[in-house]
């Protein structure tokens, strides 16, 4: 009988020991689930606002696009002048836009624009970037 009872005790210690191990690990991945839906959260408010400005971005464009398409100028009407370091760095700001095909069609207006000074060739430039700009924030399907 002696032996039944210090198997017995045996097995209670232990079940006793892993009853609080398994608790220790519980409390363990409950406090790093808190910290993930902390984050989570944190993360879903970010995406909300990056998503709001998005939309302001796309409302704002879609004047300027409008506003650009109301309207056209006389064929010989010209600039006056072209500030050289201004078209400078328009012509390095054009080289930093990602798309190739974007970039290729803005130097092809801006170089239109350059040569000749008609407004009509610094609007066709401003209307592919303002449509380069609706495509851009068009939702990848």
């Amino acid at each position: 009988m002696k032996t039944y009872s210090i198997v017995v005790t045996v097995i209670a210690c232990l079940s006793l020991a892993a009853a609080a191990y398994f608790f220790v690990q519980y409390n363990g991945l409950s406090s790093q689930m808190e910290s993930c839906q902390t984050a989570k959260a944190g993360a879903e408010t970010q995406l909300s606002d990056a998503q709001e400005q998005l939309l302001k971005v796309r409302k704002t464009n879609a004047v300027l696009i409008s506003a650009l398409d109301s309207f056209m100028i006389p064929g010989d009407t010209k600039a006056l002048t072209i500030g050289s370091q201004e078209a400078t760095g328009v012509e390095q700001k054009i080289a930093d836009v990602a798309d190739s095909k974007d970039r290729m069609m803005m130097e092809t207006n801006w170089a239109d624009f350059k040569s000749t000074k008609l407004l009509n060739s610094l609007f066709n430039f401003f209307r592919d970037a303002a449509n380069n700009i609706e495509r851009t924030l068009a939702p990848k399907s």
